[in-house]
């Protein structure tokens, strides 16, 4: 009754509502909680089903908020680090649209005019100047198919295996999600192993709140391994391309000294830790990246402008 009066989300409220009112009626927690997965996941029911049939609700509870605390964390950390080169971007592609559609042509019309030669660089702006002008309109609407297309593709898992695929290997974003995924991979089954949730329960939790395609699949994989006997660290070891050594031989040692649940956490902290450096890696790139395309950018425009006008003013003197 308190959450739902505190709560200012309408969805959330309605949610609280109807949960107080199960929950009155003599339905359980988790029962009450199942007729809303949108707003409570699996992960989050399960946690709370396990706490309620041990008696130990109170202490899931904790797990539970400390493993959305951390998941917030990391989003807001990847958010503040993505937060000055998007403003960046932004700010220069609004800059360079205004200057191309509203300046430029201005400008240019002066050099049509002008008896002279017109070198390579003011050319290429010119023919730049006019290609934005006529065909703006279908250029949006071609980024706009396209950013409707990829949405579309992404709902089918053939083709969001293989967009999922293209984006692990790329050079630097490739990494830090790799490691931000097998952070919460580990964190999340350190929460469910500490709250009594089986390995094998625990294994099908997290294929189905994993949103990378690929590592869902080598998840559901290593499942599959579990049920046959095979140990979490045998089957790590086949997947290679997702879990690294390190992450298998950890698993392996907390396997044999009966402390599987620390080995998770103490992998989940280590690569929460290679994130931010990653993170700070790519700040500290992107920037002087940034601001060398953007000064590139206006010495172009400059250089195209201000040499024909040389030249024009050198053949006055000559005449």
């Amino acid at each position: 009754e308190i959450l739902k009066a505190e709560v200012k989300s309408r969805a959330l409220k309605k949610s609280l509502e109807d949960v107080s009112k199960r929950i009155l009626a003599g339905e359980s927690l988790n029962k009450s909680l199942e007729k809303h997965p949108n707003v409570f996941n699996q992960f989050y029911r399960s946690i709370i089903r396990i706490g309620e049939e041990t008696g130990s609700l109170e202490d899931n509870l904790k797990y539970l908020a400390s493993q959305i605390q951390s998941d917030y964390d990391m989003k807001k950390k990847m958010k503040g680090a993505m937060l000055y080169p998007l403003i960046v971007i932004v700010l220069a592609l609004i800059i360079a649209l205004a200057v191309t559609i509203f300046i430029l042509p201005k400008i240019l019309n002066i050099f049509t005019v002008l008896d002279v030669k017109l070198p390579l660089t003011t050319t290429i702006l010119i023919g730049s100047v006019y290609f934005l002008q006529k065909n703006w309109f279908f250029l949006i609407i071609g980024v706009i198919f396209l950013i409707i297309l990829y949405r579309v593709l992404k709902r089918f898992l053939f083709f969001r295996y293989y967009f999922d695929k293209l984006f692990l290997a790329s050079p630097v974003f490739g990494q830090i999600n790799r490691n931000l995924i097998l952070s919460r991979f580990a964190q999340s089954f350190y929460t469910l192993l500490k709250s009594g949730v089986p390995i094998l329960e625990s294994i099908e939790i997290i294929s189905q709140t994993t949103t990378n395609e690929v590592f869902r699949r080598d998840i559901i994989s290593l499942k599959l391994e579990v049920e046959k006997g095979g140990k979490i660290s045998q089957g790590l070891s086949s997947f290679r391309a997702t879990f690294p050594l390190i992450f298998g031989q950890m698993v392996s040692v907390g396997e044999k000294s009966g402390s599987l649940e620390n080995s998770f956490r103490y992998l989940s902290k280590f690569y929460q830790k290679e994130v931010n450096s990653g993170l700070k890696t790519l700040s500290s790139v992107l920037e002087p990246v940034l601001l060398i395309v953007v000064g590139l950018f206006v010495a172009f425009i400059a250089l195209s402008i201000i040499t024909p006008i040389y030249q024009f003013s050198g053949s006055l003197k000559l005449r």
